[in-house]
């Protein structure tokens, strides 16, 4: 790591370290009870960041797999709780101070407000544990395309993404996920990226995972940024000869019938040199007038499909920041990108977004359950 990157991660250090005070004092400052465990909580929570720098700077290996898959749920859970604990606070400082510091003490006016927010996480957490462990939905999405030849209309489309299998995905899981596309009867499977958290030592575990759809089924794959992360050409070796085909920037032609239907698959953005993404590459050798599907990990890839006017691209990534309110199309990861979830269209492109099957870090998916998606060409 250059002394840039180390000054800019022991900033990073200090300030999330900062912040932790912080909820700390706030704690302190309204609750009398239960500060030796609060703060065993934040020390056990922070323990991650004396092991980050050679994580950031070693190969995987076997200890830092365990040590990162331990250390580093806690440490991000605690992040988002500490963030959101102190803002909280700081609002209610701002409106005590404006509205009631002449009649109580700050201690008195926020404590029931404090005592709200730690409910309040609490339930989302239970239920947004029990949301990214148990269930899985199907999203059915028929997409119409113009032109589409008559042998592709009715084809179906299994989409998932961000599997993100590590030390703690359990195999029953995954295959439960696999026998919900099988149950769709998909004549095609796509993995939009993301099946592995980092590290390439899990590819077995997650072509295990995979067992469940019938060997009839093909499955095709694309990197995603999490697999730049690791060790992305272990990656792409390991996927060599097995069921799985794994585009990086570089087509394959599905045929039905007499019908070529086009899959370009991008490599990711988080790629570099060879494994940047090229949509150009991609498309080439496409055969004169066969349709085209794009298959990216990140929707950024969408204004590229736009201005070469193809149908379809599929994409993942975005979780819908495994919080969200999937019925009023909004989620925590829109506040962030432009395409963070479902069906968009702009000019003669349409792009998929999925949510995902998987959970990053922290299994808590509040209101954003795991999802198959079934993809209709019409």
């Amino acid at each position: 790591m250059s002394a840039a990157g180390i000054a800019i991660l022991a900033l990073v250090t200090l300030v999330f370290v900062g912040i932790s005070w912080a909820s700390w004092k706030c704690y302190c400052l309204f609750h009398r009870g239960g500060r030796r465990i609060f703060a065993a909580i934040a020390i056990g929570s922070n323990l991650f960041w004396l092991v980050l720098p050679f994580i950031v700077t070693s190969r995987l290996s076997g200890w830092f797999r365990v040590t990162r898959s331990i250390l580093a749920p806690p440490w991000f859970y605690w992040i988002t709780f500490s963030l959101l604990h102190v803002s909280v606070i700081a609002l209610v400082a701002i409106v005590w101070f404006f509205v009631a510091r002449k009649k109580e003490r700050l201690a008195q006016f926020g404590r029931i407000v404090s005592e709200l927010f730690f409910v309040a996480f609490g339930i989302i957490t239970v239920v947004g544990f029990v949301q990214a462990l148990v269930p899985i939905s199907v999203e059915r999405v028929p997409v119409t395309l113009a032109g589409l030849p008559p042998e592709l209309r009715g084809m179906r489309i299994a989409l998932i993404s961000d599997l993100h299998v590590g030390l703690f995905s359990r195999p029953g899981r995954l295959a439960r996920i696999s026998r919900a596309v099988m149950e769709q009867r998909p004549d095609h499977v796509v993995v939009a990226g993301d099946f592995l958290d980092d590290d390439p030592y899990f590819v077995p575990k997650f072509l295990r995972g995979l067992e469940p759809i019938g060997a009839g089924t093909p499955i095709t794959a694309v990197l995603g940024n999490h697999e730049m992360y690791g060790e992305p050409r272990s990656v792409i070796r390991q996927l060599k000869r097995t069921r799985v085909r794994l585009l990086v920037n570089e087509g394959t032609g599905v045929l039905r019938g007499q019908t070529v239907l086009w899959l370009a698959g991008v490599s990711d953005y988080a790629g570099r040199d060879a494994l940047k993404p090229d949509i150009d590459a991609a498309l080439r050798g496409r055969p004169d007038g066969a349709p085209v599907i794009v298959i990216s990990h990140q929707p950024r890839v969408f204004p590229e499909a736009v201005a070469r006017r193809i149908p379809l691209v599929l994409a993942g990534h975005s979780h819908g920041g495994q919080f969200g309110i999937r019925w009023l199309g909004w989620s925590l990861a829109g506040v962030f990108i432009p395409y963070d979830m479902g069906l968009f269209q702009k000019e003669a492109t349409q792009m998929y977004v999925t949510t995902g099957a998987g959970y990053w870090l922290v299994p808590v998916r509040f209101g954003m359950s795991p999802e198959v998606v079934m993809i209709e060409l019409k």
